[in-house]
Formats: C-alpha cells, sequence, structure tokens
C-alpha cells in the first residue's frame, strides 16, 4: 500500500473523520481539499448531506452536523456488558441510554451492530423496537433504562 499525502486543511475548516481528503467550510459547505472543489450539498431530513468517498474508497453520504463518515461501531466486549432489553431479545442498551440492535441486522448494516436512532415525542424520549416476532413498538426511554438498569 503506497503512502498518501495528505492535504492540508484551510484555515476555518473542520476535519472530517474518516474522509481525509474532504474539509468542512465555516459556510457549511464540503470541499475537496485536493480539487479544491466545493461538493454540492441537499436539505434533507432537517440536516445538510454531501456524497464523500471514505478513506477506504466507499462513497458515502456525509451528514454536515456529524464530525465523522463512518458509522459508531462497538467491541464484542462493550457488547458484553450492556443489559438486554425486556421484551426485545435483538437489542442492548448501555449505561448511559444508548440502545444498539446488535441480533439479525440484516444486508444494510452489513450484519454488524447499530447504533439506535430515537425521536422526541410528546416532551419525551422514544426509541422504535421490534419484537422476536417482528412487531415494532414505541417505546419510551425512561422505561427502557428503568427495566435495565432498576438498581441504580
Amino acid at each position: 500500500m503506497e503512502n498518501k499525502i495528505r492535504p492540508t486543511l484551510p484555515t476555518g475548516f473542520s476535519e472530517i473523520v474518516g474522509a481525509s481528503d474532504y474539509g468542512l467550510s465555516p459556510d457549511n459547505y464540503v470541499h475537496n481539499l485536493n480539487t479544491g472543489r466545493k461538493l454540492k450539498r441537499y436539505w434533507v431530513n432537517v440536516k445538510y448531506v454531501s456524497t464523500v468517498v471514505d478513506d477506504n474508497g466507499v462513497k458515502r453520504k456525509y451528514n454536515h452536523s456529524m464530525a465523522y463518515v463512518d458509522r459508531p461501531t462497538i467491541s464484542e466486549e462493550e457488547l458484553g456488558r450492556m443489559r438486554l432489553i425486556a421484551d426485545y431479545p435483538d437489542y442492548k442498551v448501555t449505561h448511559f441510554g444508548a440502545v444498539w440492535k446488535f441480533r439479525k441486522t440484516g444486508r444494510r448494516h452489513n450484519n454488524k451492530p447499530f447504533l439506535v436512532g430515537t425521536k422526541q415525542m410528546h416532551d419525551k424520549e422514544y426509541i422504535r423496537l421490534k419484537t422476536e416476532d417482528g412487531r415494532a413498538h414505541w417505546v419510551r426511554m425512561e422505561k427502557i433504562m428503568e427495566d435495565a438498569y432498576s438498581e441504580h
């Protein structure tokens, strides 16, 4: 593998971890640091998104509000310390409230565990979980934490 010279980040630009050939300008545009070109951005689900090529050569969508391109990952050791969520055997929760789906993740996630997003509804935080037989439910995060970590 050849050593690649990394482009320098202009003053005021933010680094995009996982896509070193790109930088985020102060005016919220992604720039290709090799060519100096500004990339097209799209407004999707209340956030700006641009298409970049990550350090592994894979084309990915980059959310401008994130500092990285890759999905968050978790080690088997960390996964072992988490608690299973009652009635939802494919999910585990950390002591600080992050919910991971670790089984039956499918091709979309390359059969790897992934972090499940939450949604604010009625001034409470909810998460969408599926039971063993595939029925989906909105579950309050407070209830998940109370059930999983009741001794704290």
